[in-house]
């Protein structure tokens, strides 16, 4: 993600980033023979599809004035750099997928923080706060999912 000009941009691009990460999400599973790790990664699609319907769903709620809304940030972390990865595709484990996991988790939180730490407006900051938390919850939710699959 780059410099955004207004939070309409800014949803556009974050949903297209949620899907690019369940179409790899999908591909490793594709391609991984370990059964836990394809247990995994499945639960992983399920949570990003989950967040881009969140991510979707502000363009039926949010005011056009908020959507319109001016923003500026531009994550310093490239995002090719996030999907880049160090290990066998058919040998990945579900410690090399929870790291990934968590890369990307991270990459979002911080995204949605400095964009309202950044912003004067105070609808821009509850768009990015709400988001924010959600994507904590989420995480906290992937957690759970994670350590109950490991009881199976």
């Amino acid at each position: 993600m780059n410099n955004f000009n207004n939070v309409h941009d800014f949803l556009k691009e974050n949903q297209k980033l949620h899907s690019r990460i369940a179409e790899f999400y999908h591909s490793l599973s594709l391609e991984a023979e370990n059964q836990r790790t394809k247990l995994l990664l499945g639960i992983l699609i399920k949570h990003e599809l989950e967040l881009l319907d969140f991510v979707s769903n502000y363009f039926d709620k949010a005011p056009d004035k908020t959507q319109q809304a001016f923003i500026q940030f531009d994550p310093e972390q490239n995002l090719d750099a996030l999907f880049s990865t160090d290990f066998d595709r058919k040998q990945v484990t579900s410690e090399q997928v929870e790291v990934l996991a968590d890369r990307f988790n991270q990459y979002l939180s911080d995204v949605y923080q400095g964009i309202a730490k950044s912003n004067e407006s105070q609808e821009v900051k509850v768009v990015f706060d709400n988001l924010h938390q959600h994507a904590e919850q989420k995480k906290k939710q992937l957690s759970i999912d994670i350590n109950e699959m490991d009881d199976i």
